[in-house]
């Protein structure tokens, strides 16, 4: 790594809590640093995607403009949630919308438009059914066997104490 740059960790955050769990052990992590990190958190808003077809595209815009009001909301917890690390560490907020799953707009969203490596994406691992897996998939899972940087899983209960209990 070269130590003139900052080592740079994304978090995927959403409105859970395995997303604040994913956060909460980031700043605890960073918080323990010996070098200049780049902390950042990062939304996803998943959008269905549109088609070539008015009638369906005109049910499509409904749902999307549900998701986004849903994700406006959602944000806004978010970033109280983390209000509570402001004094403790630094950190920047991005949110992503686009069409498809979590997932790969987060991929993408990291190889494409970052202009910086990551060092460490950390994501919260949730207990998704297996409809929801069918449907969008765990983000957890498809950032672990697409990003070639590593990737922490949290788990919604963690211990990031230093006394070894």
């Amino acid at each position: 790594m070269d130590v003139s740059r900052p080592y740079t960790v994304v978090v995927y955050i959403d409105n859970t809590s395995e997303g604040n769990a994913a956060a909460e052990y980031a700043c605890a992590l960073c918080l323990k640093f010996k070098v200049k990190y780049r902390l950042i958190f990062l939304y996803v808003v998943a959008l269905y995607r549109r088609t070539g077809l008015s009638l369906i595209n005109r049910q499509t815009d409904q749902m999307n403009a549900d998701i986004r009001e849903d994700a406006d909301n959602a944000m806004i917890r978010c970033k109280q949630f983390l209000s509570r690390f402001e004094s403790l560490v630094t950190y920047e907020w991005i949110s992503v919308k686009d069409e498809g799953s979590a997932g790969p707009i987060m991929v993408n969203f990291i190889a494409d438009s970052l202009h910086s490596p990551v060092d460490l994406v950390v994501v919260g691992k949730s207990t998704n059914s297996g409809i929801k897996k069918l449907v969008g998939g765990d983000v957890s899972d498809h950032l672990l066997d697409n990003l070639l940087c590593p990737v922490m899983v949290v788990k919604n209960q963690y211990d990031v104490s230093d006394d070894g209990k």
